[in-house]
C-alpha cells in the first residue's frame, strides 16, 4: 500500500531532472525504496542498478566524467553509503560532478541501537562540496517545494567550477512505497525551479595583460598542460602553442596529446624520458604557463621546481581553487581558460626568433628520444611496448581509460603520436580501486564510440565486481589486462632496495583470470607479442560486442631491467645529440 506522506519525493527527482540530470546509479536496499521508485518512473532518467556499492560508486564516476553532467548515485543506510566513499573521495579532487543521495532512517533512530542506523549526515566531511540533509517527507506542498528547492541547488553546486559531489541525505520512515507517479493529482503538483547557470566567469582583464606582457618578453616560453577532461580546451592550448611557435609539453590525460599533426608540432612527445635522463641540462624556460592538474610526470614536476627559480610561471585555472602542488605559481588567472586564450591571440602575439630556437632544441631532443623508443619497443617485448602498441592500435575517436601505477606512467613516458582519441583517467586520488567500473561508466556515457581501458593484474583483481556491468547494462568495454602478477611499479620504486621484503608490496597472488572473464560472459584472449596484440585490439574494438579481455603476461623482475636498459639508451643518444 503506497505511503501518500512520500510523494514529494517525485517532486525532488522531477527537479533533478529539470535541472538537467539525466542518469541515476542506484543501488539496491529497502530504505532507498522510493527514491528507487522515483528515479526508475522518470520518463527522462536513465537508470543503472548496481549490485556492489563500491562498483557502483566509481560507475557513476566514470558516467558524469563522460557526460560532463551530474549523475546520482543512490543507496540505502548504513555500510553502503560508506562503500561509496572512495568514488566520492576521487570525485571531489578530480572535480566530477556527483549528486550522492543516501536514505537514512529518521533521526530519532540514531545513537539509540536501531538497526542499520548510523551518522549519515556529513559522512562524507571534507571530501563534497556542499552537505544537507532533507526533512522526512510528510506529504505536504511545503516540504515538496522545499525538496525539489534543494534538488535545484545541489545540482547546481555540483556543476560550479570547480566541480565536485553534493551529498543529500534523505531519511524515511515506514512503510516505503512510494505512491506511483500515474496516480499524482493536480493537487500533487509544484512549480519547478528552472535553472539558468552562468557559463565560466571571464579571466581578469588585468591578469590577462600581465600574461601577454610576459609573453611579449620572454625568450623562452613553455606551456605544460596537466590532466584535464575538455577536449576543445585541449586542442585549443596545442593549436594556439602551434601557432604561435610555444613549446608544449602535454600530459597523456591533457587532451592535447594526442592531436593532428600540425597542432602538435611544437609539442614535445617524450618529455618525460628525456627529462628523466638529462633534465638538469636542458635550457630552462624563462616563463611558464600551466594549465590542468597536476603532470602525471614526476621528472617534469621536478623540473618545474628548478625552472621555477629563474621562471615567472603562471597557472590558468577554471577558478580560484586552482591546482599548484609544487607552490610555484609566480601568477594565477582564474576563469575562463579558453576566453584566456582567446583573448591573447587576439591581440597579435607575434612569435620570435628566441622562441624558434627554443623549439628546435626540445624538438632535436625529443627526436633523438623517440628513435631510441621506437628501436627499442620493437627489440623488446615489455609492459611499456605491450601498452604503447596497444593505444596505436585504437581506432580514432576512441575513448582510452588508463589505469593507476605503471600504465598511466608507461603511456605518458611511451605513447607515440597518433590520430585524436580521448583519454581519462582517475587521476584525482589515483587509487586502484574502482578502475574497472569507471571505464565501464565512461562506456555507458558514449555508447556509441569504442571505449578501451588499460591496467595492470591488482587494479584488475581489486573491481572484479565490476565486471557484472558488461552484461547487466550491455555496455561493450575491451580491457588491456598487463598481468605480472604484482604490483610491478614496486620493482622502480625504493622498496625494490630490499629484496628479502620486496613480497610485501609487490603481493604475488598467482591468479589466473580467464575463468572469471568467462564466468561473467566475457571473452577472454592472452596474446604474446606486438602483432597479436595489434590484432587483437583492432578485431575487438571494431567487433564492440560485450566485455573482451586481452592478456599479455610479463615477469615482473625481467621488466625491471628493461626499463633501466631503455633510460641508459636514452640518456646516451641525448648525450650526442647535446654535445
Amino acid at each position: 500500500m503506497a505511503n501518500w506522506d512520500l510523494w514529494p519525493v517525485h517532486a525532488f527527482v522531477d527537479a533533478l531532472a529539470a535541472a538537467g540530470v539525466k542518469a541515476a546509479v542506484v543501488s539496491p536496499g529497502s530504505r532507498n525504496t522510493p527514491l528507487t521508485l522515483a528515479f526508475a518512473e522518470h520518463p527522462e532518467i536513465a537508470v543503472y542498478s548496481h549490485l556492489d556499492e563500491r562498483s557502483a560508486g566509481f560507475f557513476a564516476l566514470g558516467l558524469a566524467k563522460s557526460t560532463g553532467v551530474p549523475v546520482v548515485l543512490c543507496c540505502t543506510s548504513g555500510t553502503a553509503t560508506a562503500n561509496y566513499y572512495p568514488a566520492v573521495m576521487e570525485a571531489f579532487e578530480a572535480r566530477v560532478p556527483l549528486l550522492v543521495v543516501t536514505a537514512d532512517r529518521p533521526h530519532q533512530l540514531r545513537d539509540v541501537g536501531a538497526n542499520q542506523a548510523v551518522r549519515q549526515p556529513g559522512m562524507y566531511a571534507m571530501h563534497v562540496k556542499w552537505a544537507l540533509e532533507l526533512p522526512v517527507p510528510d506529504g505536504t506542498q511545503e516540504l515538496a517545494r522545499h525538496a525539489a528547492a534543494m534538488a535545484a541547488r545541489a545540482t547546481a553546486v555540483a556543476l560550479a567550477a570547480p566541480a565536485g559531489p553534493v551529498h543529500v541525505n534523505y531519511p524515511f520512515v515506514e512503510p516505503l512505497m512510494l505512491p506511483p507517479r500515474a496516480e499524482l493529482t493536480d493537487a500533487h503538483q509544484i512549480s519547478i525551479p528552472s535553472l539558468y547557470r552562468s557559463a565560466q566567469a571571464l579571466p581578469d582583464a588585468s591578469g590577462v595583460e600581465a600574461l601577454y606582457h610576459a609573453l611579449q618578453t620572454a625568450k623562452r616560453p613553455m606551456f605544460v598542460i596537466g590532466p584535464q577532461p575538455s577536449a576543445e580546451m585541449g586542442r585549443a592550448v596545442a593549436s594556439f602553442c602551434a601557432k604561435h611557435g610555444i613549446v608544449l609539453c602535454a600530459d597523456v590525460l591533457s587532451q592535447a596529446r594526442f592531436v593532428p599533426g600540425e597542432e602538435a608540432k611544437t609539442q614535445v612527445q617524450y618529455f618525460d624520458l628525456l627529462l628523466t635522463a638529462v633534465g638538469d641540462t636542458m635550457p630552462a624556460p624563462d616563463l611558464v604557463v600551466r594549465f590542468g592538474g597536476q603532470p602525471t610526470s614526476k621528472s617534469m614536476s621536478t623540473f618545474l621546481q628548478h625552472a621555477a627559480k629563474g621562471a615567472r610561471v603562471f597557472v590558468a585555472d577554471e577558478s580560484e581553487w586552482y591546482r599548484d602542488a609544487s607552490f610555484v605559481a609566480t601568477d594565477v588567472i582564474a576563469g575562463d581558460v579558453l576566453a584566456l586564450l582567446r583573448d591573447l591571440a587576439g591581440r597579435g602575439l607575434e612569435p620570435k626568433a628566441t622562441w624558434d630556437l627554443y623549439v628546435q632544441a626540445w624538438k632535436q631532443a625529443d627526436e633523438a628520444v623517440a628513435s631510441v623508443v621506437a628501436t627499442f619497443t620493437k627489440a623488446h617485448w615489455f609492459e611499456g611496448a605491450a601498452l604503447r602498441s596497444f593505444v596505436a592500435a585504437l581506432p580514432e575517436g576512441a575513448q582510452l581509460f588508463i589505469g593507476n601505477s605503471r600504465p598511466i606512467r608507461d603511456l605518458d613516458a611511451l605513447a607515440s603520436p597518433r590520430p585524436p582519441i580521448v583519454a581519462y583517467g582517475n587521476r584525482g586520488v589515483s587509487g586502484i580501486d574502482g578502475i574497472v567500473s569507471t571505464a565501464f561508466g565512461v562506456a555507458a556515457g558514449r555508447p556509441t564510440e569504442p571505449t578501451v581501458l588499460c591496467l595492470g593484474d591488482v587494479s584488475f583483481y581489486h573491481d572484479l565486481n565490476g565486471l557484472l556491468a558488461a552484461r547487466r547494462f550491455s555496455v561493450p568495454l575491451t580491457i588491456l589486462l598487463v598481468h605480472n602478477d604484482g604490483g610491478g611499479i614496486f620493482q622502480h620504486l625504493s622498496q625494490a632496495q630490499r629484496q628479502e621484503t620486496l613480497g610485501y608490496f609487490t603481493t604475488p597472488h598467482g591468479l589466473e583470470f580467464e575463468e572469471m572473464v568467462n564466468a561473467y560472459g566475457g571473452r577472454f584472449t592472452r596474446v604474446a607479442d606486438e602483432a597479436a596484440l595489434a590484432e587483437a585490439t583492432r578485431q575487438a574494438t571494431s567487433r564492440q560486442n560485450g566485455l573482451q579481455v586481452i592478456e599479455v603476461r610479463f615477469d615482473n623482475a625481467e621488466s625491471a631491467g628493461l626499463y633501466q636498459r631503455l633510460r641508459q639508451e636514452v640518456e646516451a643518444a641525448l648525450r650526442v645529440v647535446m654535445d
